[in-house]
């Protein structure tokens, strides 16, 4: 399975979000952090993966062409989590993702649904949600169930804005390591936006750097540079290397534009 882009643009109205973006292919099992300064389209990339905005280009997804691919298809090959929290209802839980799952993989025994039910909340660690209300959930809670309702459905393509806003540092640890885990043993491809380098730079297997003018580079995690951090971010910064090997940013002040 692999992924690529050719020639990406996308606008809303006259105003050019994303600008002639090609990405060669990603293969499977890849984990793609997408990261940049704020309104440069890091949320707006993965919703044209997703099919939420008009784009001109392509996006290549096993030798066919998202936009081209049936409906069906598609939403069974993609699972995409917004920043939007799941909302505060009233039902528990294991009823809401077990929905998820039954309204898109209708190929699915009522057994198999249960048993994934139950993989995918114990790789979360959130078995102890299954029977709570969203409604008495926090924030971070609610993320955490929003990414069983992607998971559960066991796509190819995942499509991850900021599954980690909401979390603490254990929690953020988790999440990364069970999407890092899913992509790995299904063979799936992740794009990850994040505003966290460090926990990207941990986790990933590639890092897409957007910045004003479009798309920078795409990198492997060693390959990030001190020009990456300036021209993205407008911060002199160092990359260092920790202790048990994975690199490092260290930002040291901010430049003036």
């Amino acid at each position: 399975m692999t992924l690529s882009v050719s020639g990406l643009n996308i606008s809303y109205g006259s105003r050019r979000v994303i600008s002639d973006i090609h990405l060669p292919a990603l293969p499977k099992g890849s984990l793609v952090a997408v990261v940049g300064p704020n309104a440069v389209g890091k949320s707006t990339l993965l919703k044209s993966f997703a099919g939420l905005v008009k784009y001109s280009g392509d996006i290549h997804y096993e030798q066919q062409t998202l936009s081209a691919m049936p409906r069906a298809q598609l939403i069974r090959t993609l699972g995409y989590l917004p920043q939007a929290l799941p909302q505060a209802i009233s039902l528990v839980a294991y009823e809401v993702v077990y929905s998820a799952c039954r309204a898109v993989r209708t190929d699915l025994t009522a057994a198999q649904v249960e048993a994934s039910i139950e993989q995918v909340f114990d790789r979360l660690g959130i078995r102890d949600l299954a029977l709570r209300r969203l409604s008495e959930m926090s924030g971070g809670q609610r993320q955490m169930v929003g990414l069983a309702q992607v998971l559960v459905r066991q796509p190819k393509l995942l499509l991850l804005d900021e599954p980690t806003s909401a979390l603490d540092l254990h929690w953020q640890l988790n999440v990364l390591e069970a999407i890092r885990d899913e992509t790995a043993d299904a063979g799936a491809i992740a794009l990850v936006a994040s505003h966290d380098l460090n926990l990207a730079l941990r986790f990933c297997d590639y890092v897409l750097i957007l910045a004003r003018q479009g798309l920078l580079a795409l990198v492997k995690p060693e390959e990030l540079t001190p020009a990456h951090l300036e021209e993205a971010y407008g911060v002199e910064g160092r990359i260092e290397t920790c202790s048990q090997g994975f690199p490092i940013v260290l930002a040291d002040r901010a430049l003036s534009r």
